[in-house]
C-alpha cells in the first residue's frame, strides 16, 4: 500500500510537471508579438472607416468652420460700401440737387465712379448711405488715393497665415503634436478676431489682421491631418474632401452673419469670435491624437491606446499581443519614457532631395491656386451684383465641388484632377471677360451669365483646392508631413495675400482681374504634371522609408516593363 500510495504520488507530480510545460509554452506563444504597422492594424482590426474615424473627421473638420468665417469676412467688413449722397447743407450752399441725384443713382461700389464724382468733391459735402460704421473703407476713407490701403489688412492677413504655417507646422511634428496645435490655434483665433473689433484706425486694424492670420493657420493644417492619419487608405481622399463641407458652411454662414449688422462691421467680427471657444470646451476634448505622430514619436503604448480606443467604438478588438513598427525599420522604441524617436530627427524636407524637389513644384502649384481661389472670392464685389447674393451662390457651389471632388477621387488620379480642374477654372475666367462689357450696363439680366460663368469656375477652382491640401497630405511621410501641408498652405496664402490687390485693380478694369486669374490658374495646372500619383498609395511614415519603398516600386516597374 505504501508503495503504491509513493507511486501515485510521483504520476501525479509528473503530470502537473508536464501540465506546467504547457501553460509555459501556451504563455511563450501568447507573448510572441505580432510587429504591424499603423496602416496594417487600421485595415485589420480596427476597420478602414468606422464610427470612430466618422466622429474623428466630424470633430476636426468643426474648426474649418470659424477658419473660413476669419478668413473671409472681410468680404464685408472690407467692401466698398454700398453707395453715397450729398449732404443737405452741401446741396444748398454748392451742389445744384438735381447733380446729387444723377450721381447718387449711380454711385454704388464702383471706384471709376467714385473717382469721377466722390474724389472730387470737397471733405464734408458728401456722406456714405450705409453710415461710416457700415465697412472699414468708410469709417476710414480708405477710397480716392488712399484706395490701396483697403488691400493691405487682408494681405497681411494671409502673410500672417504664412508664417503661421511655418510655425505651427514645425511644432506639430517635432513637438506638440497635432491635437495640441488644433487646441492652441482655436484660442489664439478667438482672442485675435475680437480685437481686430476695436482697432481705431487701418494700421493697428491691419497687424490686428495679421496676427488673426497667424492664429488661424493651425485649424487647417492639424484638421485635415487629423482626418487623414486614421482611416485606411482607400478612404483619405473622400475623408480629406468631405471635411471641406465644414470650411463651406463656415463661408455660406458669414452673408447672413453679416446682413443684419450690415451697418456695423464692429459687430460682425465679435460674433464670429464666439464659435472658436465653444469649439474648445466641448469638442476638443473628444479629438483623438494621432497614432501614427505618437509612434514616430516613440511613443508606442500611446499609439496602441488610441487604435485600441478607435477600434472599440468600431465594435471591435485589437489583439493583445500588438507590437506597432514602422515598416523598413529593424528596431523600434517600445518603452514608454524612451526619449529616443523612432524616425531620425535630422531627417528633413529641405535636405532631401526629391522631397525638396517635391514641396518646391507644390509650392509653386499652391500659389496659383490659392491666389485663384481667393481671387475669385475676394473679386465678387466687382461683379456688380448684390454682395450678400453673389456670397451665397459662391458658396453654395462649394457643395457640388466637393461632392463631385470627392466621387472623382475614389477613382481618378490625383495628378489629373489637380490638373484638368486648375485648367477648367482658368477657362472660365477669362470667358467672363465677354461679359464684362454687357454687364457694365448695370442690368441684372447682362449681370446673370457672367455670374452663371464665375460661380462654375469657382466650383473648378474649389475643386483644385481641396484636392491639393489631400495632394500633399499624401505626398510626405508622417515625420514631416505637417512641415509639408504648412508649407503648401503658406504658398496658397501667399498666392491669397497678392488677390486683395488684384481686386483693387479690379474696381477700375475687371477685365483684368479675370485675365490674370485664368491665365495663372492655367499656368499652374501645368505643373502637377512633375508629381508623382499617391492614388491607393500607401502613408509613408518617415523619409527614408518612403524612398527606399518608392524606389523598389520603381525598379520593380522598370523590369517588368523591360520583361513585357
Amino acid at each position: 500500500m505504501v508503495n503504491m500510495e509513493i507511486k501515485k504520488e510521483e504520476e501525479t507530480k509528473e503530470i502537473s510537471h508536464e501540465k506546467g510545460d504547457d501553460d509555459a509554452a501556451t504563455a511563450a506563444v501568447a507573448e510572441e508579438k505580432m510587429k504591424l504597422s499603423v496602416d496594417e492594424v487600421i485595415e485589420k482590426y480596427v476597420g478602414s472607416f468606422g464610427l470612430s474615424q466618422m466622429l474623428q473627421v466630424v470633430l476636426v473638420s468643426f474648426s474649418l468652420v470659424f477658419d473660413s468665417q476669419n478668413t473671409l469676412v472681410t468680404i464685408f467688413t472690407d467692401a466698398q460700401p454700398s453707395g453715397w449722397r450729398c449732404k443737405t447743407s452741401a446741396i444748398n450752399a454748392s451742389l445744384s440737387p438735381s447733380w446729387c441725384m444723377n450721381d447718387t443713382a449711380g454711385g454704388g461700389g464702383n471706384e471709376g465712379q467714385l473717382a469721377g464724382h466722390v474724389c472730387g468733391l470737397a471733405a464734408g459735402s458728401w456722406e456714405w448711405t450705409g453710415g461710416n460704421s457700415a465697412t472699414t473703407i468708410a469709417e476710414w476713407d480708405l477710397i480716392c488715393h488712399r484706395k490701396f490701403l483697403a488691400a493691405i489688412p487682408t494681405s497681411l492677413f494671409f502673410i500672417g497665415s504664412i508664417f503661421g504655417c511655418t510655425f505651427y507646422g514645425r511644432l506639430a511634428d517635432v513637438w506638440l503634436g497635432r491635437k495640441k496645435i488644433l487646441l492652441l490655434a482655436c484660442i489664439l483665433t478667438s482672442i485675435t478676431t475680437f480685437f481686430a473689433s476695436l482697432s481705431p484706425n487701418v494700421w493697428i486694424y491691419s497687424f490686428l489682421r495679421f496676427s488673426n492670420g497667424f492664429a488661424r493657420s493651425g485649424n487647417g493644417i492639424c484638421s485635415i491631418v487629423l482626418s487623414m492619419e486614421v482611416v485606411g487608405n482607400k478612404w483619405r481622399g473622400q475623408v480629406g474632401q468631405y471635411g471641406f463641407f465644414f470650411y463651406t458652411a463656415g463661408l455660406l454662414s458669414l452673408p447672413f452673419i453679416a446682413y443684419p449688422i450690415r451697418t456695423h462691421w464692429r459687430y460682425l467680427y465679435r460674433i464670429i469670435s464666439l464659435p472658436p471657444l465653444v469649439y474648445i470646451f466641448l469638442l476638443v476634448p473628444l479629438v483623438v491624437e494621432s497614432p501614427r505622430w505618437l509612434l514616430v514619436r516613440g511613443r508606442n503604448k500611446e499609439a496602441l491606446e488610441v487604435l485600441r480606443k478607435l477600434a472599440r467604438w468600431n465594435r471591435k478588438k485589437l489583439p493583445d499581443n500588438i507590437e506597432l513598427i514602422i515598416p523598413s525599420q529593424a528596431t523600434t522604441t517600445g518603452s514608454e519614457g524612451d526619449k529616443d524617436t523612432i524616425g531620425d530627427e535630422n531627417e528633413n524636407i529641405w535636405t532631401t532631395r526629391w522631397a525638396a524637389k517635391r514641396m518646391i513644384i507644390v509650392m509653386l502649384f499652391g500659389f496659383g491656386v490659392g491666389f485663384v481661389y481667393f481671387g475669385i472670392q475676394l473679386n465678387t464685389e466687382n461683379l456688380n451684383f448684390n454682395l450678400y447674393l453673389t456670397v451665397i451662390i459662391n458658396a453654395l457651389m462649394e457643395i457640388p465641388a466637393i461632392i463631385i471632388g470627392g466621387i472623382l477621387l475614389s477613382f481618378t488620379n490625383r495628378r489629373l484632377l489637380s490638373s484638368l480642374s486648375a485648367i477648367s477654372a482658368g477657362v472660365l475666367c477669362i470667358l467672363c471677360i465677354i461679359f464684362t462689357t454687357a454687364s457694365s450696363k448695370n442690368t441684372s439680366s447682362s449681370n446673370w451669365p457672367k455670374l452663371t460663368i464665375e460661380a462654375i469656375g469657382f466650383m473648378a477652382s474649389s475643386i483644385t483646392f481641396d484636392v491639393l491640401n489631400i495632394y500633399c497630405v499624401e505626398l510626405f511621410p508622417t515625420n514631416v508631413r505637417n512641415f509639408a501641408v504648412s508649407m503648401s498652405r503658406a504658398s496658397l496664402m501667399l498666392g491669397a495675400s497678392l488677390s486683395p490687390l488684384l481686386v483693387a485693380v479690379g474696381r477700375l478694369s475687371p477685365s483684368f482681374s479675370f485675365i490674370v486669374l485664368g491665365a495663372l490658374s492655367i499656368v499652374s495646372g501645368t505643373l502637377s504634371v512633375w508629381l508623382p500619383e499617391t492614388r491607393n498609395a500607401p502613408l509613408y511614415e518617415t523619409l527614408k522609408q518612403q524612398e527606399e519603398e518608392e524606389e523598389e516600386k520603381r525598379r520593380r516597374l522598370r523590369q517588368s516593363s523591360f520583361r513585357a
